[in-house]
């Protein structure tokens, strides 16, 4: 559990008293409360056995089902308090619709005895929780009981059961963060992570069945996946370089994932860690922790008593952490970020950005990226620090309930649970899936892809890696793909490189990283080297990865340069007909190779989120979403249209991209109808030679232009697509990867391993 704000009210007995006022259903009888045998205990001791044992009742807890989340004031937290006596006092926070928590309820019965045995489940009286109207849902009232046990550790775990409208009892909602430490210090209130009241329940008998299919947690690291499983162990899949995926058995109630490695936070409060440990990362300290988090090379964990201990790389004093007391804490890559008692963030390590230096005001969650900080206030609108080359510290307006921070970007869950990402696009990262989900993954500072844990206790991923499954591995083989072209060159009089004939080659992103091309190869363009990659981009004679350390590589043709990447670190790469660019991290562009139209020539300054290289142009989106372009002129194609924009694609020699509200707009050499767009809303572009696609938001790919890979898209749902010269690729939900156009040299005919 985090810290909670102290309850303004002295200490309540067994009496009506609490902290605001409350409405209660009926209270139960005490024959269906307190156990058989104590029916026949005397008047005496049946006050005795109410003050000290059977206070919350007996009951019979059903297996948990995934905590879900809803609308604004259906939103509720655990809170619990350790007494002078060695009693845990609990009881309710409920966040209004305006995204504050209201003051603590406190149910009738609410002491946890310190004689209770182990394993056995005790229940609050009924709280009713007033839910507020919204545009599709009346208001309600919902009756809830607190439920508690003690664990073999010592520690006490919480759960939320709701009265249903038979009298019976839904299954168990457990929160993320549930265990009350035993070192926790007396008379300071703790709090739970939010947990909805407004879900469809499963009744207790049907709850009863194991879900072992079931996550109720994701954690995304670089280029792997670890998900908690109902039953409390850890599945993990994607890249395994440093045996990160290699998940220890035993039940954990918390994970978390950091670059090539990942930790987990044991039942009984102790951390185990797996994968990458040479700074010392996966070694952590020990003792109880209530939760944990990963950076790059560093993890902390929160004590019991609000203290913070952290581990790994040090190097700019991202592991030495301040005193506390803190409820909650966020690692990064060189920064740290902690959450206080009365709302105050503070940070530490690296402030080279400004990552460190937090806003004044009252917080309810802090989350970090590679040079940036984001905290959700307690009125739930957002605000962000640091480095922004990418716009990653350009949050949105409105309300959310939960932020997480990622490599160069947020996300963010509305009242609705629609997902919001902003900052840099690599891999489509920002071009967030439609649905509901209940949370969004502990997300490491690494990642460059997002995941979240939908309402039915799956996962859903976007982005470089997204890997799925129900059964704890990834449910694609291939996560995205990288369609290129090449034209047979020769010399002109001028010495200028012209079009004599065209050829292409297809790379794709396998789901561990790894990447596999195919079609022509006369360049070694389809020749990748070894390694991790997160995205990929394909020219007409090379190809170009962004790896997972963020360097890029390129192979091919080295005639004009084109495979010369620069040195550093990179957010993104795109790969044009015989030239690259490429977008550092702090939003400022570099090129290499062929120069003969200026394509090198006249970058712009500034702070861009993305770019698309074409034929010998190069488009970039500034962090204003207005579009710049240099290089050839040829048709316009370099005299981007006004406004803003969210994404960009350059074809041959014409360009599209995406407007707010999702409608697109195409300029420059229309010969083939390339830049005709159609009406309506999409998610994604890839543009070839003289075609055009889009992917709309179920997933339907519309084509338009003159080339092959233009003349018949297939049917169905796709999750990517790119283009070619004159062909197209798009990924499935399956993994699998579909092609169509042009096929002289195999590029539409993709592996099948």
């Amino acid at each position: 559990m985090s810290t909670a704000d102290p309850a303004e009210s002295a200490r309540a007995e067994l009496d009506s008293r609490r902290l605001s006022p409350i409405s209660t259903a009926p209270t139960a009888p005490r024959s269906r409360i307190i156990p058989t045998r104590r029916r026949r205990a005397t008047k005496n001791a049946l006050v005795a056995a109410l003050a000290l044992v059977a206070v919350l009742g007996v009951a019979a807890v059903s297996p948990p089902v995934a905590a879900q989340t809803d609308d604004g004031s259906d939103v509720v937290r655990i809170v619990a308090r350790k007494l002078a006596d060695g009693r845990i006092e609990f009881g309710l926070r409920q966040r209004d619709t305006a995204g504050t928590w209201d003051d603590t309820m406190l149910p009738r019965a609410r002491f946890f005895p310190t004689d209770v045995a182990v394993g056995r489940w005790l229940r609050s009286s009924p709280l009713t929780v007033s839910v507020a109207a919204t545009t599709d849902r009346a208001a309600t009232e919902v009756v809830v009981r607190i439920v508690a046990r003690r664990v073999a550790d010592g520690r006490v775990e919480f759960g939320l059961r709701k009265v249903q409208s038979d009298g019976t009892l839904s299954g168990t909602l457990l929160p993320r963060a549930r265990f009350f430490p035993t070192d926790a210090t007396v008379g300071r209130w703790l709090q739970s992570t939010p947990i909805s009241v407004i879900t469809t329940q499963p009744t207790a008998a049907a709850a009863a069945t194991p879900r072992p299919s079931g996550y109720t947690a994701v954690a995304i690291g670089q280029g792997h996946t670890c998900a908690l499983r109902a039953d409390g162990t850890v599945a993990c899949w994607g890249n395994d370089s440093h045996g990160q995926t290699d998940a220890p058995t035993g039940q954990f109630g918390a994970i978390a994932a950091g670059v090539w490695y990942a930790c987990g936070l044991r039942a009984e409060g102790t951390v185990t860690c797996w994968g990458q440990d040479d700074s010392g990362q996966a070694s952590p300290p020990q003792g109880q922790f209530q939760s944990i988090s990963t950076g790059f090379f560093h993890a902390c964990g929160l004590r019991g008593d609000g203290a913070v201990s952290c581990w790994g790389q040090d190097d700019s004093g991202q592991a030495t952490a301040p005193s506390g007391p803190f409820s909650a804490v966020a690692a990064g890559y060189q920064h740290t970020c902690g959450l206080r008692g009365d709302g105050a963030v503070s940070c530490w390590g690296a402030n080279t950005h400004g990552q460190a230096d937090a806003p004044a005001g009252r917080f309810s969650a802090v989350t970090v990226g590679w040079a940036h900080s984001c905290g959700l206030r307690a009125d739930g609108t957002v605000s962000c620090w640091g480095a922004n080359g990418l716009g990653q510290t350009n949050a949105p307006g409105g309300q959310f309930r939960s932020i997480e921070g990622f490599s160069a970007s947020t996300c963010a869950l509305d009242a609705n649970d629609a997902v919001t990402c902003w900052g840099a696009n690599t891999g489509g990262y920002t071009n967030t899936p439609p649905g509901r989900f209940a949370s969004l993954a502990a997300g490491s500072a690494a990642s460059t892809y997002g995941c979240g844990l939908r309402a039915n206790a799956t996962i859903g991923c976007w982005g470089s890696h997204p890997g799925t499954g129900q059964s704890g591995g990834p449910a694609r083989e291939y996560t995205a793909v990288a369609a290129g072209g090449y034209y047979t060159l020769g010399a002109s009089d001028t010495g200028e490189i012209e079009v004599t004939g065209a050829s292409s080659h297809t790379c794709a992103l396998r789901a561990d990283g790894a990447v596999a091309c195919w079609g022509a190869d006369n360049h070694g363009q389809a020749s990748p080297p070894d390694g991790s990659y997160h995205t990929i981009s394909a020219g007409y004679y090379h190809t170009c990865g962004l790896r997972t350390d963020f360097t890029v590589t390129c192979w091919g043709n080295t005639a004009l340069g084109a495979t010369d990447a620069p040195s550093g670190q990179f957010s993104a790469v795109a790969a044009g007909g015989n030239h690259n660019c490429a977008l550092r991290f702090a939003g400022d562009i570099t090129c290499w190779g062929n120069n003969s139209a200026g394509q090198l020539d006249n970058i712009p300054t500034g702070t861009f989120t993305a770019l698309s290289a074409g034929n010998s142009h190069t488009c970039a989106l500034h962090t204003t979403g207005t579009i710049t372009c240099w290089g050839a002129n040829d048709a316009g194609v370099a005299d981007p249209p006004t406004g803003q924009f969210t994404a960009l694609v350059a074809g041959g020699n014409h360009n599209c991209a995406l407007r707010p509200d999702r409608t697109i707009t195409c300029w420059g050499w229309n010969g083939a109808g390339q830049t005709n767009a159609p009406t309506g809303q999409f998610a994604a572009l890839a543009a070839g030679d003289s075609h055009t696609c889009a992917l709309d938001a179920d997933g339907a790919i519309t084509c338009w232009g003159a080339d092959p890979g233009a003349s018949d898209p297939p049917s169905g749902q796709h999750l990517t697509l790119d283009a070619g010269l004159a062909h197209t690729c798009a990924t499935r939900p399956n993994g699998t990867i579909t092609c169509w156009g042009a096929n002289n040299d195999g590029q539409t005919d993709p592996p099948t391993n």
